[in-house]
């Protein structure tokens, strides 16, 4: 057996289990549910007088400026928890949740991903056409490929540190 001072480095390409990748994206949702999504479902919860969710989708659907407050009140907490991904992976190179795992997102190579790679990364935070879809076929493809399918799109990639 040979000597390999760069031995320790080596274990940063290797991909992290499905299980420690999801692990850490709970971690995130429960981090972003506390600071970002319970204050803006209490002010709707103010706004919206409706007891049950066929009344609420009534007041939805019958009720333009009801249903712009909520549209836009959407789309405020989307680019909040966009800007979270964002700084996280592009400042930091990992979110809390994958920092608390032992995560850190990449470019392929070994670099540190650029900003627009982290924006694209992240882009499945909105709740619209097609990103949605993105939320069914990253799990999917991740199971079959220990990649995602936005990694792969984006030139990135989540390994361990």
């Amino acid at each position: 057996m040979t000597y390999d001072p760069l031995k320790q480095y080596a274990s940063i390409t290797e991909s992290p289990s499905f299980f420690k990748r999801a692990i850490a994206v709970l971690l995130d949702i429960s981090i972003l549910s506390m600071t970002i999504l319970a204050p803006i479902t209490g002010l709707l919860e103010t706004i919206t007088p409706a007891e049950d969710f066929k009344t609420t989708y009534a007041l939805f659907v019958g009720n333009q400026q009801m249903s712009s407050i909520i549209t836009v009140s959407i789309l405020f907490v989307s680019a909040l928890i966009m800007i979270y991904f964002l700084i996280a992976e592009y400042v930091v190179g990992q979110t809390a949740g994958q920092r608390l795992m032992g995560l850190k997102v990449m470019g392929i190579h070994g670099e540190q991903p650029t900003f627009f790679q982290c924006f694209l990364r992240n882009l499945i935070v909105f709740p619209v056409f097609p990103f949605i879809l993105f939320w069914i076929l990253d799990p999917l493809y991740l199971l079959f490929t220990k990649k995602t399918l936005t990694e792969q799109l984006t030139k990135t990639k989540v390994v361990r540190t």
